[in-house]
């Protein structure tokens, strides 16, 4: 291989790798603001019916074909979710979720971030997830303890919601 070969390959490389390793190092990216801590709410939850199971009498059942002989008959529509979220007192969060699918018969989905000051924090969720007009079925408090660049995920399934990573030990 000749020389001028070579020294042509390297500068070629060289041109190519410039840029990407320009990039990877400039511009700086910090994905929260020094000083502040991220939180996450990651909502994927199941409501109860609109309406509940109805027993079929005998009758009915025998009018049905018995490939369909269910004891009971559900509505597939559910309720959607109210969800608020409150932070130290203020309101971070208030909105109703409609549950997924065409026929409204599936999770209410959410998810949302917020940059927040880092520190310690008190966090309340409240989750109504039933037909019902007024109140909520679970209110669930957290001792939240962020630090700065570090983000913490408030997840809310079917049975539980849990904290992660900056869930502090109950006070007693």
């Amino acid at each position: 291989m000749s020389v001028t070969r070579v020294l042509g390959q390297a500068l070629f490389w060289a041109a190519v790798l410039l840029p990407v390793g320009l990039f990877a190092q400039w511009p700086r990216h910090a994905p929260v603001a020094e000083g502040l801590g991220q939180l996450t709410l990651s909502l994927a939850h199941l409501t109860q019916r609109l309406s509940p199971c109805r027993q079929l009498s005998e009758a009915e059942r025998a009018d049905l074909p018995p490939n369909m002989r269910a004891f009971e008959v559900c509505e597939r529509e559910r309720a959607p979710a109210r969800i608020e979220l409150r932070l130290d007192g203020r309101a971070l969060l208030a909105e109703d979720v409609a549950p997924a699918g065409l026929h409204r018969d599936g999770r209410a989905y959410l998810h949302r971030v917020w940059a927040l000051p880092a520190g310690r924090h008190a966090l309340e969720l409240r989750l109504r997830d039933t037909p019902r007009g007024e109140g909520f079925d679970r209110v669930e408090r957290f001792a939240l303890q962020l630090d700065p660049g570090v983000a913490a995920l408030l997840r809310v399934g079917d049975g539980d919601a849990h904290l992660h990573p900056g869930a502090l030990p109950p006070e007693s």
